[in-house]
This record gives structure tokens, C-alpha cells and sequence, in this order.
């Protein structure tokens, strides 16, 4: 009954922490469209956006990856060196994990310390003590393994609740000689690491819904939250300045949009991540291989250099096109994550009644296509990129194609929406343009009059005044309510006119009309 109730009470937690993940993204996103709507009104991506979400693409795909053999049998194996991997590049450590090379009895990873020196790290995580002591040493001669590039053992890092007992064993077979070059058996101490993870808790981060395996991700989804962000203020900042706008508010509309960027950008690292645990990626994977296929060689090897996946020139077609399917698979989930995350708002406006069917159409439309271009540009130009500097040049051009390939996609979708049906800000906009025209004539403005309250107008006018009024049951009414004010403010700004007296009348046309009229 017990564990019944801890069950779910953690089910509790785990649906409480994705609702507050969507509720945070959805909500600040908001606040911040209302700070930089002025700036990007007719834009429903900027630049610096498509560079953020470019960039948290890249290493949200590269990382998820990367994590793929997690959901394999012993996947906790692999989960445990990323783990602690990243708990000691968090504690400011040069650490990395190496051991993708399949080098055979080489490091899991490794860090490199401040005096240059190298410490060689062997991760062994099984069920029992005694399995995972034993996966260190050979079956064949009993001798332990791992051995360094100096001829020292490697360090052995081991579940934080298995290492006593390990460090014990390790003492014993150090005094049966199975250690090469160690006979102290308090030096055991040197060789076997605690890892910061138990065992149990290395087979939660290879599940979905569980809070170590979303803590794990939220930590990298924060890494890669902060590289886009930088990559975001950065392109949006010049833009501004290109523009002519201010510093202060170059600063401000930056900064603002890179925490937009960077909130989608962990939310949608978060959630993929947890959907790949699931399995999806598996189900994705015949179609993703499918395309793959059909890609020419130069493609499938700019995707693999995109993501910096290294595979053998003489690697059977089959392979390749089974790695590029996996990269394509694990891209389908976290582009169509990013899109939902995106589109979100848009959604809950749909449902207050504050936009129509069709402007989240035209919006979905023209963020599909802007995410899609960015993909497929940073490929592009990743490839031209190696062409002309391999290294360097396919950094280059990943970024710079995926920002000009997100672009062009998302102007060409908006235009070719317009053609289809007019957005709900311009259909405000004419209604607002046929309530003004009533309102000056009824109030005798001047042109100059009414220049300035246009400009009045349009400090007023932003997103939420046109969803607003979109929203209200008589949009005309509600258009002269909000106009009203400003030409009966501009009104009394004019001089004060008197009627002349009769006597200053006479006079004036006295001496005007003399020698014309008799006037007595």
C-alpha cells in the first residue's frame, strides 16, 4: 500500500513539474512578445530567434544522439558515464566522454586537470557489487584491464551505494596480484572513484517520466538553453544596431528575446529528450531511414559532419544510412517539438477567442516552414561550408545557412500565406483605417492634426490591443472607443476662438471694401 502511495506520488510531481515546464514557456513568452512587439510586429521570427533555435537544435539533436544507446540493454552503462560526466563538467571539471571510440579497453572518459595531467575514467555499473568489479577484470586472466597510456590503472568509477563493498574487493584483489603494477592494497582508494549516481538511479535516467531522468535532462537542457540564448542576443543586438535603433533599446530587445529564445529552447530539449526515452525515436526510425536513402552520399556525409558524427569512409552504405536515420529520427521529434512549444499561445489565443482559425494557420505555416528552412539550410550550407574550409567552414556555414535558410523559408510562407487570406491585424487595421476617416471628419482635423494622432494611435497599438479587439463583440465600437479619446484630447489643444465684435466688423469691412461699397 506503501509503494503504491509513493507511486503516485511521484506520478504527482512528475505531471506538476511538466505542467509548470509548459506553463513557464507559454506565460513568460508572452511578457516578453508584449515587451518586443513593437520592434517585431510583422515578423513572427526574428534573426536572432532562428539563431537561438538553430543553435538549440544542433546541440539538442547532437546530445539526444548521443544519448541513443541509453534505451539499449545495458544502457545504464552509458547513461552512467554522460551522468557523471556532466556532474563534473557542472563542478567546473575539463571533463569528457571518449568513449564513443570503442577503443577496445580504452577510457569511458576523461579528465584533464590543472597541471596538464590526464585522470582516465572507467565507468562500471551493474546490479550487484560483485558484477560490477568483475566487468573490470578479464575473464581469461583474471588480470585487471583498463590501463592507462603511463601503464597506471584507470580509475574505476562505480554506483555511489556499490562502493564500499567495491573498494573492499578491490583491496583483496590488489593482495592477489591482480592489479599489474600495484601491491599496496590501500592504493585501492586510488583506483576505485564514487560515482554521483546509484545504480537504480542510472536505470531512471534511461526511462522517461521519472524525476532523475528529468532533472539529468533539465541540466542539459539548461547547458544548451544558454548557447542559443548567447547566439540569439547576439545576431538580434546587430540587427538593431544595423537598423539604427538605440543602444538602450537594442540591449533591451535582445535581451528580452533571447530569454524567449532560450525558454523554448529547454522546454523543447526537455521534452524530446523524454519522448526519445519512450521509444519514439524507434517508431520514427523506418520512415527517418526511408529519406535517408534516398539522400545522396555528399548529404548523408554533411548531416554526419553537422552533428559531428564520424564514420569510416570505407563504412557500408547500410551503416551510414542507419546513423543518418537516427540523427533524422531524434531532428523529427525536437523539430516538431519546437514548433508545438511555438505554437502553444498561439493555441490558447484560438480558444479565448483572441485570433482566428486562420491567423494560427498562417502563424503554424510560417513557423513549420522557418524551423524546416533552418534544418535544411544548415545542412546546405554545412556542406558548402566543408567545401570550401572543412572544419572551420562547415561551422560557418551550418549556422549562417540554417539563419538564411530559416528566413527566406518564413518570409516566403508569410507571403504566400497573404495570398490566401489577410491576417487578423490587418483586418483590424481596415476597420480601424474606415472608424478614423468617420472620426476626422466628424471632428474637422487638420492634416497636421491628424499626423499626430496617428502617431498617438500607434504607441497604443500593439498585439494584445489588436487580439483584444479582435476578441470584442463589435470591433467598430470598439475601434472608436480607443480612438475617440485622442481627437477629442487633440481637439483641445487648439487656440481659443472669439467672435469679433460688430463694431471691429464694421471697421474691417469699412476699410476693405473702400471705394467699392458705400458704407455709412
Amino acid at each position: 500500500m506503501n509503494k503504491v502511495f509513493k507511486t503516485r506520488k511521484i506520478n504527482k510531481l512528475i505531471s506538476l513539474l511538466f505542467t509548470c515546464i509548459f506553463v513557464f514557456f507559454s506565460f513568460s513568452n508572452e511578457a516578453v512578445a508584449a515587451e518586443v512587439n513593437k520592434h517585431n510586429d510583422d515578423k513572427p521570427l526574428t534573426i536572432g530567434e532562428i539563431g537561438g533555435y538553430l543553435e538549440g537544435q544542433l546541440k539538442g539533436v547532437s546530445n539526444i544522439f548521443s544519448e541513443r544507446r541509453f534505451t539499449e540493454p545495458q544502457g545504464q552503462g552509458f547513461a552512467a558515464e554522460r551522468a557523471n560526466n556532466l556532474a563534473d563538467v557542472l563542478r567546473g571539471k575539463k571533463a569528457t566522454v571518449v568513449g564513443d571510440n570503442n577503443v577496445k579497453n580504452g577510457p569511458d572518459r576523461q579528465i584533464i586537470n590543472r597541471d596538464g595531467t590526464i585522470t582516465y575514467i572507467q565507468d562500471k555499473y551493474y546490479k550487484s557489487h560483485s558484477e560490477t568489479l568483475n566487468a573490470a577484470f578479464d575473464r581469461d586472466t583474471g588480470l585487471f584491464k583498463y590501463i592507462d597510456p603511463d601503464g597506471k590503472p584507470m580509475q574505476l568509477e562505480v554506483p555511489a551505494d556499490q562502493f564500499d563493498k567495491v573498494l573492499a574487493n578491490m583491496k583483496k584483489k590488489i593482495s592477489e596480484g591482480k592489479v599489474p603494477g600495484v601491491t599496496d592494497p590501500e592504493k585501492a582508494s586510488e583506483i576505485v572513484r564514487k560515482g554521483k549516481y546509484t545504480y537504480q538511479q542510472t536505470v531512471n535516467l534511461t526511462k522517461a517520466g521519472n524525476i532523475d531522468s528529468l532533472k539529468y535532462d533539465a541540466k542539459n537542457g539548461a547547458i544548451t538553453a544558454v548557447c542559443a540564448m548567447g547566439i540569439s542576443f547576439a545576431l538580434d543586438y546587430a540587427s538593431c544596431k544595423i537598423n539604427g535603433t538605440s543602444n538602450e533599446e537594442a540591449l533591451k530587445y535582445a535581451g528580452l528575446n533571447s530569454l524567449k529564445s532560450g525558454s523554448i529552447v529547454f522546454a523543447s530539449y526537455v521534452i524530446s529528450s523524454q519522448l526519445a526515452k519512450t521509444g519514439l525515436k524507434s517508431f520514427l526510425a523506418p520512415t527517418a531511414e526511408a529519406v535517408a536513402k534516398h539522400l545522396s552520399k555528399g548529404v548523408q556525409k554533411s548531416i554526419l559532419e553537422t552533428f559531428g558524427v564520424k564514420v569510416s569512409e570505407k563504412a557500408a552504405k547500410d551503416v551510414i544510412v542507419k546513423q543518418v536515420g537516427n540523427i533524422l529520427s531524434t531532428q523529427l521529434i525536437f523539430d516538431a517539438v519546437i514548433i508545438v512549444t511555438l505554437t502553444v499561445k498561439d493555441v490558447i489565443q484560438l480558444f479565448k477567442g483572441r485570433i482566428s482559425k486562420e491567423q494560427l494557420l498562417k502563424n503554424l505555416a510560417i513557423t513549420v516552414a522557418s524551423v524546416a528552412g533552418a534544418g535544411v539550410g544548415s545542412v546546405a550550407g554545412a556542406a558548402i561550408g566543408t567545401a570550401i574550409a572543412p572544419g572551420i567552414g562547415t561551422a560557418i556555414g551550418k549556422v549562417g545557412g540554417g539563419i538564411i535558410g530559416g528566413v527566406v523559408s518564413g518570409l516566403a510562407a508569410d507571403a504566400i500565406a497573404d495570398i490566401f487570406y489577410k491576417g487578423d491585424a490587418e483586418i483590424m487595421f481596415d476597420i480601424i483605417s474606415h472608424e478614423f476617416q468617420k472620426l476626422a471628419e466628424a471632428y474637422l482635423v487638420t492634416e497636421k492634426e491628424a499626423d499626430i494622432i496617428v502617431d498617438k494611435l500607434k504607441k497604443e497599438l500593439n498585439e494584445n490591443k489588436v487580439k483584444d479587439m479582435f476578441q470584442s463583440k463589435d470591433r467598430n465600437a470598439f475601434a472608436v472607443k480607443m480612438m475617440e479619446p485622442l481627437f477629442t484630447n487633440q481637439i483641445k489643444l487648439r487656440g481659443k476662438i472669439s467672435i469679433p465684435t460688430e463694431l471691429e466688423t464694421r471697421n474691417e469691412m469699412k476699410q476693405s471694401l473702400t471705394g467699392i461699397v458705400f458704407i455709412h
